[in-house]
């Protein structure tokens, strides 16, 4: 009789051990999402230009709604000045922040499946507010490198302005802010953010309204997982509060699409 109970516990033993194996090796297997980013400091926007990632609007909210899903997931930052590569040379799942705006006759031909928008900004000319000068006048455009110019692609490649190219908005106000450059078309919000840090007052610098500025939606992407995509749109659809509160967390000022062309 004691035989047949330890036996009885053997079995049970063994199917515990079976069990555990295969829950160990299914989650092993469970696939770990790779989110591209942007490498650089663009806080309070994202912020990954160094490890530990810094928290950031887009950090929290992505990570919230991963684990929502209960999805695997990690971050990837890299380099701006490939962004049209991250897809075919990184074997990134998704990107963020993206925009149609941004696509290059060499990545036209991808099958890119966009979220709705996450936030609207304005795509804009900013200038030292005791700044009168006629647009005709400002030659030099300061902006983060790998950034493109969309609004001033055209008088920069005709030579009618200079490209002014550094690696974080902090060096950008700062070159702005002594005159070395007219004008900048980073975001009000990460302008607003460094002009704190060096002590100066949002209203220091301004959008000029007299050259064309528009606005524009952050986006999240994929190639391979369209289904994800719109899990994503719901996951926004469906927790407003959330969302506005990570957005009032991080003082994001979104731009009034009334006011603006969208793109």
């Amino acid at each position: 009789m004691k035989q047949v109970i330890n036996t009885k516990r053997l079995i049970v033993f063994i199917r515990y051990i079976i069990a555990c194996c295969y829950l160990s090796i299914s989650t092993s297997q469970a696939q770990e999402y790779i989110i591209g980013v942007e490498d650089i400091s663009y806080y309070p926007l994202y912020d990954f230009a160094q490890k530990p990632y810094n928290e950031s609007f887009t950090k929290e909210l992505l990570s919230a709604f991963f684990h929502h899903k209960g999805y695997q997931f990690k971050f990837v930052a890299l380099p701006l000045k490939r962004f049209d590569k991250w897809y075919t040379e990184d074997a990134i799942d998704f990107k963020f922040p993206d925009n149609i705006r941004w696509r290059s006759e060499q990545s036209k031909n991808l099958n890119i499946s966009y979220s709705q928008p996450v936030i609207q900004l304005v795509a804009g000319s900013y200038v030292l507010k005791n700044n009168n000068s006629k647009p005709e006048s400002m030659t030099s455009l300061g902006t983060i490198l790998g950034f493109f110019p969309t609004l001033w692609y055209d008088k920069i490649k005709s030579g009618a302005a200079e490209l002014v190219e550094v690696t974080s908005p902090y060096s950008l106000i700062k070159h702005l802010l002594r005159g070395n450059v007219d004008v900048t078309n980073i975001d009000k919000n990460v302008i607003n953010y460094n002009l704190k840090l060096l002590g100066r007052k949002s209203n220091d610098i301004v959008l000029n309204e007299d050259i064309k500025n528009e606005s524009y939606a952050y986006h999240f992407s994929s190639i391979n997982h369209p289904e994800i995509i719109k899990e994503f749109d719901e996951f926004l659809n469906e927790n407003p509060k959330i969302i506005a509160r990570i957005k009032t967390k991080y003082s994001i000022i979104e731009a009034d699409p009334t006011k603006y062309h969208n793109q």
